[in-house]
């Protein structure tokens, strides 16, 4: 006898009626065509422009405005030299000696010394009256053996010079005091801004004076002995 099988084909048709209705497959979204690029002739040909470098010119800086030069007249040159240039004298050579020798020395002691001018003015002041005494002596003197003097005492005279004269430089004085030495000597009818100099200078320096030549005399003594 023949097994009858569990299923029968003629219950599949009802199997359909028992399974639950199927879900439906999801429907992708239509494609949108994309455009396509243009494109090049194929026998067009695009060259690159050329790149040239260029050399940079340095930018000078502007000139400096340059002041303009002044040409100044011969005469106020000459003038300006004249007042930029140190006074001078000529006095006896013992003289200009010891007055070298006394700055050097308050230079040494001090650090600091006097100019020559310096010393010239304190001399003036510390003999004025010595100073005005003696020119107006030689001023009013005759010449010995001589009835007359034959020589306006108004006007300056020149004295002779017995002895080497030597010349210093009169540095220190301002223009202002230059002016009064200068006054003194018409005044006191010196007869030359030297010979002023000259004689303040001997009495101020008198003692150093007498030292340097009395050791000058000891000394040709002591030579020709």
């Amino acid at each position: 006898m023949a097994r009858k099988g569990a299923f029968n084909d003629d219950d599949l048709d009802d199997i359909d009626d028992l399974l639950p209705p199927s879900v439906p497959a999801p429907q992708a979204p239509p494609l949108t065509a994309v455009p396509d690029a243009p494109r090049l002739p194929a026998d067009t040909t695009t060259d690159a422009p050329a790149i040239t470098k260029t050399k940079k010119t340095p930018v000078k800086p502007p000139a400096a405005h340059a002041e303009p030069t002044v040409k100044r007249p011969r005469a106020a040159t000459a003038r300006a030299k004249v007042s930029q240039s140190v006074p001078e004298a000529h006095v006896a050579g013992v003289v200009a000696e010891v007055l070298r020798q006394l700055t050097h020395t308050e230079k040494q002691q001090r650090g600091e010394g006097r100019s020559y001018g310096a010393v010239v003015l304190d001399a003036i002041e510390t003999f004025e009256t010595e100073l005005q005494a003696h020119f107006a002596t030689v001023a009013s003197a005759k010449p010995a053996g001589r009835l007359f003097k034959r020589v306006d005492a108004g006007r300056p005279r020149r004295r002779r010079h017995s002895e080497p004269q030597v010349k210093i430089a009169l540095s220190g004085i301002i223009a202002d005091d230059m002016a009064a030495i200068d006054d003194l000597v018409e005044t006191w009818q010196a007869g030359s801004r030297s010979a002023l100099v000259d004689q303040a200078l001997k009495l101020y320096l008198a003692d150093d004076i007498a030292r340097v030549t009395g050791a000058a005399d000891d000394q040709d003594e002591h030579a020709n002995g």
